[in-house]
């Protein structure tokens, strides 16, 4: 019986210490709060800030971008899928946000739209 305790101390310590030096532990991460998010620099399908429209279609990744920024530097959910498609999922989630951030909300992203996009927006 004692050697089954000495032979379990071992376990019982790696365990409560959180498993071998250099082995990452179970436990999750802490959730971020959303406004201790800071705006991703990390969409990096697009620079400009020609418009997307609706009907139009885009070969340049401003779709891309446009969803990448929506899912990383807005309240909105659910997430988009970034399939690089301005549909009416698309389009609804930038009349969202162009509510949420103060501006006309026309389903296009124009200039100012690129803008807060990029800046990020919060609700």
């Amino acid at each position: 019986m004692a050697s089954h305790r000495r032979a379990l101390l071992p376990l019982t310590l790696l365990l409560l210490l959180g498993g071998v030096a250099g082995t990452p532990s179970a436990a999750a991460p802490a959730p971020i709060p959303a406004a201790a998010v800071t705006p991703s620099s990390t969409c990096n399908f697009y620079s400009g800030d020609e418009p997307v429209k609706p009907g139009k279609t885009y070969n340049d990744g401003r779709v891309l971008e446009a969803q990448c920024l929506i899912n990383t530097n807005t309240s909105y959910l659910p997430l988009l899928t970034m399939d690089g498609i301005y549909g009416p999922t698309t389009i609804h989630a930038v009349e969202v946000i162009q509510q949420h951030a103060g501006l006309p909300s026309t389903g296009i992203v124009d200039h100012k739209t690129w803008a807060a996009l990029r800046a990020g927006v919060e609700w």
